[in-house]
């Protein structure tokens, strides 16, 4: 028998490599890159399906890759992180069929998340473009399952560390990525090499507007709260006496590479959301932040982000620094803002023609578009750009509610769970989060896109930290 499986496998090996050549020596070695790829691909495949587990980490790297990691199907734009996603989702269900398991994680979001669905499967009634409002509604849906997926496959302490791991190094990277972007458009490199969206490169500004791997730079501006966030909150844990973690200055060095590349987006609204997220852990970690030396690392990384973004900022001209001060701090001209105050009125108007059911998920840039039907190719769907008013606008008040009901449930029970937390840790992790996370609420106050996955995966992580904690704190 051992002797018939060892000839099978020279066998197949012989084969398989007779193949290759056969491929390179009629397609070249481009062909052998694509047959690699194709068995890596059904490798993660099977890993997934084997522990749905490794697709959270491996979406947990892809997060930031919304625009550099995506392709054009049917003219629609499909992420490699939604592909991941979607198997990691489908792994976990097979998996609880054929477990027979009928127990879930706790998860307080659960019905409010229903109602919300509910909600907006109901204002499609007022939809004039249906088939915008139906895929929406679908992934929204396809999101929020992310939140509900994660907490019921993060089964430990162990498996969180290693996801965020992954998530600073992944933002590590595409945070080096952003810089080069910034550099080499400064120096001339075409929009083909730095990756760089036409109208943020400096033809624009006279300096680039960096959103590395993501769609736009507000996007990018809020992905990057989740590690600064974790950054911040971990480098004050100062867990110099445990092998486990990365040295405290490595964090600093982190926090400061993303304040940097945050800083370069010239996103007003990431920046009223890193307000927020560092006050809110300076609120909660207040007696760790109130010593000499702490202060002074603090104060360097302030110093250093400030410095680094004038002097990289120099590199691209004369005038460079006072146009992004202007554009930085103007708050009621231009011609962004101006475009903003026309949403917002036109959002208003249309909530109190329809304030019971809304619109229709997805439909306002079809209302106050010229043709319902037709989509924008310059401009793609107007969106109100308050996240706030575009749910009052397209679910009525009952989906603005819901939604502030989902953000109180979320923040009130990480409250509960930093009080009671006994692991440092889990502690320190779960103040970085909820950190990130209220900084995106205010910076919603400047957008509106709700199926946005880093944002679900945020919540997902939160109500997994939660559930390490007061779970174990119950038994």
């Amino acid at each position: 028998m051992k002797n018939s499986l060892t000839w099978l496998f020279w066998i197949a090996s012989l084969v398989t490599a007779a193949l290759f050549g056969l491929a390179v020596y009629y397609f070249g070695w481009w062909a052998l890159a694509l047959v690699f790829g194709i068995i890596f691909v059904f490798a993660v495949f099977l890993a997934i399906i084997r522990n749905p587990i490794f697709g959270i980490y491996w979406v947990a790297f892809l997060l930031p890759f919304e625009r550099i990691g995506s392709f054009e199907l049917s003219g629609t734009t499909v992420r490699i992180s939604q592909l991941v996603t979607l198997l990691a989702i489908f792994a976990w269900l097979f998996a609880l069929v054929r477990q027979n398991k009928k127990t879930f994680a706790a998860n307080p979001l659960f019905p409010w998340l229903c109602f919300l669905l509910a909600i907006f499967a109901l204002s499609l009634i007022n939809a004039v473009n249906l088939p915008r409002g139906v895929m929406v509604f679908i992934f929204i849906a396809f999101v929020m399952m992310v939140s509900i997926t994660i907490p019921n496959l993060i089964k430990n302490k162990n498996q969180l560390y290693k996801i965020i791991l992954i998530l600073l190094g992944s933002a590590l990277l595409v945070s080096v990525f952003g810089l080069y972007q910034f550099l080499g458009d400064a120096f001339g490199l075409s929009a083909n090499l730095t990756g760089l969206r036409e109208h943020y490169t400096s033809e624009v500004f006279g300096f680039p507007r960096i959103h590395s791997t993501a769609f736009e730079p507000l996007y990018f501006a809020n992905y990057l709260f989740i590690p600064i966030g974790l950054s911040l909150s971990l480098f004050l844990t100062r867990f110099k006496n445990d092998n486990r973690f990365i040295k405290p200055l490595v964090f600093l060095g982190l926090l400061l590479l993303f304040s940097l590349n945050l800083i370069l987006t010239l996103s007003r609204g990431g920046y009223l959301g890193l307000a927020i997220c560092g006050l809110a852990i300076i609120i909660f970690l207040f007696k760790y932040l109130w010593q000499p030396q702490i202060i002074l690392f603090f104060t360097i990384v302030i110093i250093a982000s400030a410095f680094g973004a004038i002097w990289l900022l120099q590199k691209t001209g004369d005038e460079s620094l006072d146009v992004f001060s202007e554009q930085a701090t103007s708050f009621s001209s231009g011609v962004a803002v101006e475009e903003r105050f026309t949403t917002y009125e036109q959002g208003w108007d249309l909530f109190l023609r329809h304030p019971i059911l809304g619109i229709g998920v997805g439909n306002f840039g079809p209302q106050v578009n010229a043709y319902e039907l037709e989509f924008p190719e310059d401009t793609g769907w107007a969106i109100v750009n308050n996240e706030y008013l575009e749910l009052l606008t397209e679910s009525g008040v009952f989906g603005l509610l819901c939604f502030l009901i989902i953000a109180a449930v979320l923040l009130s029970r990480s409250l509960k769970a930093i009080l009671k937390a006994e692991d440092k840790f889990l502690k320190f992790v779960l103040i970085g989060l909820t950190a990130a996370f209220l900084g995106t609420l205010f910076q919603y106050l400047t957008f509106s896109t709700l199926f946005i996955l880093h944002i679900w995966f945020l919540i997902g992580l939160i109500i997994t930290c939660q559930n390490l904690i007061l779970v174990k704190n119950e038994q």
